[in-house]
């Protein structure tokens, strides 16, 4: 019968495994998945200005022809 000492070693040994793990996986969605999401944001925020830049000139457009 394993002893209190060797239960907690055991243990000790498991949780480690899971640290490693939980790292393991940090990493890959730090390297991988971060690049992925910040590529699309990226990509969303072009659009966001392209379409405020239609907008005000559309804005601009429509006061010069009031003016005039």
């Amino acid at each position: 019968m394993p002893t209190q000492s060797q239960k907690n070693s055991q243990e000790i040994i498991k949780l480690q495994g899971e640290i490693k793990l939980v790292n393991e996986k940090i990493t890959t969605i730090k390297d991988n998945h971060l690049a992925h999401l910040d590529a699309k944001v990226q990509t969303i925020y072009k659009l966001l200005w392209v379409a405020v830049t239609i907008s005000l000139s559309g804005l601009i457009n429509l006061i010069v022809n009031l003016l005039s």
